[in-house]
């Protein structure tokens, strides 16, 4: 699969209407890896939902590419702090409340930082700069930030 199809995927289709987000997501639901991270991203964008905190409300401030991929080589904590770039008060307190607070969406959402956090180790090497910035902006990796920065991953 290219890696352009798994952004694509990563990214939700926009609705019924999206033909290429709807192929690029079954596309990627039929490899093993990409179905396990895929399902993660759903389950806790659709928890996220839910609570009114949607990923489209969510731009974040875009980290430079080098940041992801000392994240995609195992670098953790202040040294890529600047993934955490959502930064709506509200979002990040909600979500703080249900992972502090509700069991099934903790346990979802440490599934699914462990499946993005690979992938990302699998993908973001095989990325340019600007593939990159495209996998950042979709609302998986928004998911990502979010969860990630409630969960202090960035330190």
């Amino acid at each position: 699969m290219s890696p352009e199809t798994l952004i694509r995927a990563l990214n939700f289709p926009d609705g019924p209407d999206d033909l290429d987000g709807i192929a690029a997501l079954r596309s990627a639901l039929k490899d093993h890896d990409h179905s396990r991270v895929l399902r993660a991203a759903q389950d806790v964008v659709t928890l996220l939902a839910a609570q009114d905190i949607y990923m489209d409300d969510l731009p974040p401030d875009p980290a430079p590419p080098a940041i992801w991929r000392r994240f995609a080589e195992g670098a953790r904590g202040s040294a890529v702090g600047s993934l955490g770039g959502i930064h709506d008060e509200t979002a990040i307190e909600i979500a703080g409340m249900m992972l502090r607070g509700d069991e099934i969406f903790r346990d979802t959402a440490h599934h699914f930082l462990r499946h993005f956090d690979l992938l990302l180790s699998r993908l973001v090497p095989q990325l340019d700069d600007m593939q990159i910035q495209v996998l950042a902006d979709s609302r998986s990796a928004r998911a990502f930030m979010l969860v990630g920065r409630v969960a202090g991953i960035f330190g």
